[in-house]
């Protein structure tokens, strides 16, 4: 099936098009609308000529800038009948230069490191930014290559093919920062790098973070934070338990997307909760004829992502503490019905009570990891 034909197929598969006040879809629109709805089998080998993503390129390619230098990478295969890979590079000064050979490697390497000729911090006479423009192909066992540089894919292609391309500017790093860890505190670890000396073509730090595996197969590094000049830290609030092991990279970036990064491992420390705020007792006497009393605690909730419970305890005449309720975590008050009071100096008191929080990670000898003591105030 042609492409045109696919085209119409896909805007009848689709749900339908209008247009409105005379005003056409635009061809990009439509290409999109296309790629997204077309047939998945146009998609599932991308060293496939006609695959309608790759034009058969090797799929994942990526830039890493460096001085003088950058670094391709792309996702290598094994088996498919490969014998090497090209690496082809143009400045986008000039949309109409084309592409230069600058690399082959056999497969199944996947990396080579351009540094032929290669300028650092370009910019055109107005000050704009330049880059290095990147792709790659494969010739196989018979010498034939994907795609074909010589016969190039094109909107007018039947089907619609786009060869990926890939820009980046080399440059030399920033220094990388000195990081520290600061003071602990409940589910967060604190990060600085102060007295950094900047360049003068800073950027801006780069915050990536992976959950610590053992493996550094496993580490997955997700981007999580872009900070300006003037912010010299970096606080990760989003830890669920204490003792949660994390790995940092923190990036210093200059104007050309060079990166210089430190690696830093960090856990989320064993600290109890805050103490229970707002924490009031409620006395009511059961009867004119007796002592006995029922009391009502009432305490504002936790915000803690670790928080298991509550511990209620009250005070004997000795002042011993005495362990009385578990309170869930979704928790805000408890009754203790029947009390009865203290005697001092055979004057009946009422009870003291006190409150703690607890968290869903022990302490490294099996106690709970409470909170301080918070007393009731009585209403």
């Amino acid at each position: 099936m042609n492409s045109l034909k696919k085209l119409q197929n896909t805007i009848s598969g689709c749900s339908q098009l209008k247009i409105v006040s005379g005003v056409c879809i635009p061809l990009f629109v439509i290409s999109m609308l296309f790629l997204a709805c077309t047939n998945t089998e146009d998609f599932a080998n991308p060293l496939d000529s006609e695959n309608l993503r790759t034009a058969g390129a090797p799929d994942g390619l990526k830039l890493y800038p460096g001085d003088k230098q950058v670094r391709v990478t792309w996702i290598g295969k094994e088996g498919e009948g490969i014998k090497t890979y090209k690496i082809y590079r143009r400045s986008d000064a000039n949309s109409d230069e084309p592409f230069e050979l600058v690399g082959t490697v056999d497969a199944p390497a996947s990396e080579f490191v351009d540094t032929l000729n290669i300028e650092n911090d370009r910019r055109d006479s107005s000050g704009v930014i330049l880059a290095y423009e990147y792709r790659i192909s494969y010739v196989d066992i018979n010498g034939i290559e994907a795609p074909d540089p010589t016969n190039l894919p094109n909107l007018t292609d039947e089907p619609f093919q786009l060869w990926k391309t890939a820009i980046i500017t080399p440059s030399i790093p920033p220094p990388a920062p000195v990081i520290t860890i600061g003071e602990p505190s409940d589910l967060t670890v604190k990060l600085f790098w102060d007295g950094y000396d900047f360049p003068n073509d800073f950027a801006l730090f780069r915050i990536y973070i992976a959950r610590d595996t053992g493996d550094e197969n496993q580490l997955v590094f997700k981007n999580v934070a872009e900070i300006e000049r003037d912010q010299l830290y970096y606080f990760d609030l989003n830890f669920r338990q204490d003792g949660e092991k994390r790995i940092y990279h923190i990036a210093a970036v200059d104007d050309f997307g060079v990166e210089a990064i430190t690696t830093i491992n960090a856990t989320s420390p064993n600290l109890p909760p805050s103490p229970p705020q707002g924490f009031r007792a409620q006395y009511f006497r059961r009867s004119p004829l007796n002592f006995k009393y029922d009391v009502v605690l009432t305490w504002n909730k936790n915000v803690e992502l670790d928080l298991d419970g509550y511990r209620i305890y009250s005070k004997d005449a000795e002042d011993n503490l005495l362990p009385r309720r578990k309170a869930r975590r979704g928790e805000t008050s408890v009754t203790i019905s029947g009390e009865d009071p203290i005697i001092i100096d055979q004057i009946p008191f009422f009870r003291a009570y006190f409150i703690t929080a607890f968290d869903n990670t022990p302490n490294p000898d099996g106690t709970p990891d409470e909170s301080e003591l918070v007393e009731a105030n009585s209403f």
